[in-house]
């Protein structure tokens, strides 16, 4: 099973000395921290009008902030269903990320048990692999791989095709399944050797064969340091990933999942259909007005029996609302679509199951939590405010904002002005990247881990609120 771990594939928050939650900025008693202007600036790209790293360029992003928050204040009208059922689903993705952070919190004990790490990080190797999830083959092969024979010419006697598997470069960084990870780098095999079987998170059980290794050595001081930095980090990360896939394990044992077979096809046939219409969910645009209408008859039927409970279609289709279906990658990928939506909503339970135990911990109600709700309700409403005033089929520019927009954002801190505080010191502290990028979490149904960069204004006064001085936080 996969952890539910927010990794952010790119971010370039350069803080400095700046302390990432202190208050940049309060609206009410809403607040927006160093951290939040960070991650919205820097997470997802910003228009040509605040690209850069100018002072005025920050003030621009931190009005479109407190700008959002303003809009959001004023529309009146109700969150659609979809939309709302769409920030649960955020809520609970950042309380299973707060799960993680709260059953891995000192799991870091048996660092030693990896200290040999720092010494293999310079080798790299290629490989040929099986993939086995009938466990009845495994001491078939293990057979075959005693009496010499080579993995090559066992995939092909299993799998009636010569061309095994293979993954080449393989470093401690790049090895992406913790214990292949750990097999691969427990010692320096040499080209030829053979090792297995290996019970991967995901239950798959791995045979693999070296076919090539090199030494990748760098000299730099500098180089060697930063490497052994990234391997502490990742030695940290290793441990808390296994520390949480036990917990998983152990809140997961006993529980029974079974599919009503005939049910289960039919459904099969129209969550294919309806997820190759569909694409990414990441956006809040595309949850409100692109998801097409998943058809499907019969919606009380019953589709499976969790723990001797009847569950039926209608609710699944409740779940998937609120969580949209996961399939894993790698071998599950070649797998018929029935059996990949087996796994999806095998991992789609055991989320459920993980939602339940945060809530027994009132993790819900963590600020973090909360946080990630906030965010994502702001940007939809501010959003939907913006349409209000300037109309739905506007088109954007990036260069300059229209000035029925930037008249509006005015007319709001004027209004407003009395509950706004703004930290200007602190604001001029901060240091952004104009490199453009995108920030998506790794695991989840949820891709995007900020909103898109809202369109709102692009004038950089603060004739408006009140000064938070710097004094507070020295």
């Amino acid at each position: 099973m996969k952890i539910i771990l927010l990794s952010l594939i790119m971010c370039a928050s350069l803080l400095g000395s700046v302390d990432s939650g202190q208050t940049l900025a309060q609206i009410d008693d809403q607040i927006i921290t160093v951290q939040d202007f960070i991650e919205r600036a820097e997470y997802t790209p910003r228009p040509l009008y605040c690209k850069g790293n100018s002072n005025i360029d920050k003030r621009i992003i931190l009005n479109t902030l407190i700008g959002e928050k303003l809009f959001s204040m004023e529309m009146k009208k109700d969150v659609p269903s979809t939309i709302d059922k769409y920030l649960i689903g955020r809520k609970n993705q950042k309380m299973r990320e707060v799960l993680f952070n709260y059953v891995t919190s000192g799991s870091l004990t048996q660092k030693d048990k990896f200290s040999h790490w720092y010494d293999l990080a310079s080798l790299e190797y290629d490989i040929s692999y099986l993939s086995v999830l009938d466990h009845q083959l495994v001491e078939e092969i293990e057979n075959s791989i005693i009496e010499g024979e080579s993995l090559n010419s066992i995939y092909l006697f299993h799998a009636k095709s010569s061309d095994i598997p293979t993954r080449e470069k393989i470093n401690l960084f790049t090895a992406d399944n913790r214990a292949l990870r750990e097999e691969l780098f427990s010692k320096i095999w040499s080209r030829g050797d053979v090792f297995g079987p290996i019970v991967t998170d995901d239950n798959i059980i791995m045979f693999v064969q070296v076919d090539k290794r090199r030494k990748i050595l760098d000299l730099n001081p500098n180089s060697i340091i930063q490497i052994n930095d990234e391997i502490t980090t990742l030695i940290n990360s290793h441990l808390q990933e296994s520390r949480f896939q036990n917990f998983v394990n152990d809140l997961m044992s006993g529980m029974t999942f079974e599919l009503n077979p005939e049910v289960y096809f039919k459904f099969s046939k129209s969550i294919k259909k309806w997820y190759h219409e569909m694409g990414d969910i990441s956006n809040l645009d595309t949850a409100s007005d692109k998801i097409p209408l998943l058809k499907i008859k019969d919606t009380q039927d019953i589709l499976l029996t969790l723990n001797g409970e009847k569950i039926s279609v209608d609710q699944v289709l409740h779940w998937l609302a609120i969580h949209p279906l996961v399939f894993r990658d790698g071998y599950y990928k070649d797998l018929h679509f029935t059996d990949q939506l087996k796994y999806a909503l095998a991992d789609l339970i055991r989320d459920h199951t993980l939602n339940d135990k945060s809530k027994e911990l009132d993790l819900d109600k963590h600020p973090e939590v909360i946080a990630e709700y906030d965010k994502w309700y702001d940007n939809y409403r501010a959003i939907a405010q913006r349409k209000e005033i300037i109309g739905k089929d506007s088109e954007f520019n990036s260069i300059k904002v229209s000035s029925a927009l930037n008249e509006y954002f005015i007319g709001l801190t004027q209004k407003y002005t009395e509950e706004i505080r703004i930290n200007v010191d602190l604001l001029n502290n901060i240091s952004l990247s104009s490199i453009d990028m995108a920030t998506y979490n790794k695991i989840g149904p949820y891709k995007l881990a900020v909103p898109l960069f809202p369109v709102i204004t692009d004038t950089y006064k603060f004739n408006y609120g009140q000064p938070i001085s710097m004094d507070i936080y020295e």
